[in-house]
């Protein structure tokens, strides 16, 4: 377990992700991480960074989403999402392009 989001001190060594992870909830801004990996497995900041377009592990978490999207600007291949909702904040989703913008050729009614 390491304090600061896992990017702290290591506060606490356990073997056993169970006892890591209980341990690390009663401290408020720690992480629990894979040593020598990076990966954080739990922690309890707001918006967590993922690699591989969001389908890799946890790299990054930060309590605010300009930290989190700063972070994530220098991993490639990154996003930032909400911890609980699974929200993907970073990058936006470009919105679907509606008929007119497909067809520039069908007139649409006004």
């Amino acid at each position: 377990m390491a304090m600061d989001a896992g990017r702290g001190r290591v506060a606490f060594t356990s073997g056993s992700k169970p006892t890591a992870t209980t341990v690390a909830q009663r401290y408020e801004g720690s992480a629990v991480r894979i040593k020598g990996a990076g990966e954080i497995v739990h922690h309890t900041e707001t918006y967590e960074v993922a690699v591989d377009g969001g389908k890799g592990p946890v790299v990054f978490a930060h309590s605010v989403k300009a930290d989190a999207v700063a972070y994530a600007k220098t991993v490639e291949g990154s996003v930032v999402r909400e911890r609980e909702s699974g929200t993907v904040v970073h990058p936006k989703a470009e919105p679907a392009p509606t008929a007119d913008e497909t067809r520039p050729d069908v007139l649409t009614k006004q």
